[in-house]
């Protein structure tokens, strides 16, 4: 068969396959097939009720080329301007997920909670919970004993609730203080959205 002609054969097989790919980059990007993000700059109030604004973006790894929005949660990363004693920060929590912004003291805190990606370290635990960030001495991991202070009494960063699926109508979007709250109230977190300050709080 002439080569003009296997190409004539296949030319409406080649068109629909670009017309597919076309369609999934302008849906889910040109990153891996099985991983996407998902952002939004979102309002937190903290413990003074001062309101920070931070953009938050969370990485999944897909099941599946056909799960759509569906997927693992792999890495949480933030950023937002924290002030003059450190301008503008950022940092990527993987593969626990960010449940707290808080300051005390000049003292920022980032508190994390598992989720479904998350491991085990190499000694079999956890990963540490929590981290500090102060002047001077960049993010740190929380040392052994240590506690959230006691003034954190809920989580305030919007929980990854449902899944990534419910989370898609914010991609993109910026996410103020009632709307969060109210798509809070409708999907709590599982294993409650107050800080915990006993022993599970500490690294172990």
């Amino acid at each position: 068969m002439p080569l003009s002609t296997s190409l004539k054969k296949a030319a409406p097989t080649l068109l629909l396959a670009g017309l597919l790919l076309a369609l999934y980059a302008w849906q889910f990007g040109l990153q891996s097939p099985y991983r996407f993000e998902l952002e939004w700059d979102e309002e937190v109030q903290l413990h003074d009720k001062r309101i920070i604004n931070i953009h938050i973006k969370r990485s999944y790894e897909r099941h599946s080329l056909l799960s759509g929005w569906e997927g693992i949660h792999r890495a949480t990363e933030v950023s937002f301007d924290a002030g003059p004693l450190f301008g503008p920060f950022s940092a990527r929590f993987a593969p626990d997920d960010l449940a707290l912004i808080d300051q005390d003291q000049q003292v920022w805190y980032f508190a994390t909670v598992r989720s479904a990606g998350t491991g085990l370290n190499r000694s079999g635990n956890r990963l540490p919970p929590f981290f500090t960030l102060k002047p001077g001495t960049g993010l740190v991991e929380a040392g052994r004993g240590e506690k959230l202070p006691e003034v954190f009494t809920r989580w305030n960063v919007m929980s990854a609730t449902p899944d990534a699926t419910g989370l898609v109508k914010f991609h993109n979007t910026r996410v103020g203080l009632a709307e969060k709250m109210r798509h809070w109230a409708a999907h709590p977190r599982s294993d409650n959205d107050e800080v915990r300050l006993g022993p599970k709080v500490q690294v172990r």
